[in-house]
């Protein structure tokens, strides 16, 4: 019987990259999946947006002139410093508390809500409030405007007042700025660092500091215009705004949406050529060669 030899095969790999595909044609490719995605992700967003509890913005401006019968530069500029001093005066426990009374809503949660500034170069004081409805936040800033003007008249007013009254009302005020700082500073030690609630209470205790140097400044003015015997050109606030109205400032349905399709877009992208690239892989040939 004849034999013959054994011969093995032996094989060989042949590792052959191809081409990878360009970012342009990954995105191409995947072009359905990038645009489904981000108009999911973009409804989603929108439908969202709707259901959310909105918060709502009212303004109402309070003009701060003097009642001096001669107008110079010095008495408008007077006017316009002392509009600063009443923005921060429109914060204070004294003013909250009475537009909590005219408004119906709680003191606290007005106080939160209300912020004032004067508009640049003029004498306005504009108070705006928000709130979690549209009636809140323009009841809010009607009543906040209206206490402003009553508790100015009432305590800084020199008509019919002595000077011995003026600087009685100025020490009660004082004293209850300064019951607000020791209220606001143990509440500042109670929350938590870096919370909004922190900076709340922080902005509420920087208003407070504010204010007590500003009835500082004006008792000090009463004493010198004691001592010179007079009373000084008076000053008068006058509401503007008779009915704030209210806007939604958040949330934003439109804003968002067009912000999460921007994000989406990018996002999905990103992910698809990545995603592209790793499938695509070496190709690999195998060859077999006779060995004796």
């Amino acid at each position: 019987m004849t034999s013959y030899p054994t011969r093995r095969v032996e094989q060989t790999a042949e590792i052959i990259l191809p081409r990878s595909a360009t970012r342009p044609q990954l995105i191409w490719r995947a072009r359905f999946t990038i645009i489904g995605v981000s108009l999911v992700v973009a409804a989603l967003t929108y439908g969202i947006s709707l259901v959310l509890p909105g918060t709502y913005s009212a303004t109402s401006d309070v003009l701060v002139a003097s009642t001096s019968s001669v107008t110079s530069v010095d008495s408008v500029n007077g006017a316009n410093d002392l509009a600063s001093q009443y923005a921060q005066f429109a914060r204070t426990s004294v003013v909250t508390t009475d537009a909590a009374g005219r408004s119906g809503i709680p003191a606290d949660r007005l106080a939160a809500g209300t912020t004032a500034v004067t508009l640049a170069n003029t004498n306005i004081v504009r108070i705006t409030v928000k709130a979690d409805s549209a009636d809140e936040a323009s009841k809010g800033a009607r009543a906040v405007s209206s206490a402003l003007v009553a508790q100015t008249q009432k305590i800084f007013g020199s008509t019919g007042k002595s000077e011995q009254q003026q600087l009685a009302d100025l020490d009660k005020l004082l004293a209850a700025s300064q019951a607000d700082v020791v209220r606001l500073t143990k509440a500042l030690g109670a929350a938590a660092p870096g919370s909004s609630k922190a900076q709340a209470i922080n902005t509420q205790l920087s208003n407070a500091l504010q204010q007590i140097t500003s009835l500082t400044l004006k008792r000090i003015d009463v004493v010198n215009q004691t001592s010179k015997g007079s009373t000084g050109a008076g000053v008068k606030l006058t509401a503007l705004t008779v009915s704030p109205v209210a806007d939604k400032v958040s949330p934003q349905p439109i804003l968002y949406t067009i912000v999460a399709l921007i994000a989406s877009l990018v996002l999905v992208t990103e992910l698809a050529v990545v995603s592209g690239r790793r499938k695509s892989g070496p190709i690999i040939h195998r060859r077999g060669s006779l060995v004796g």
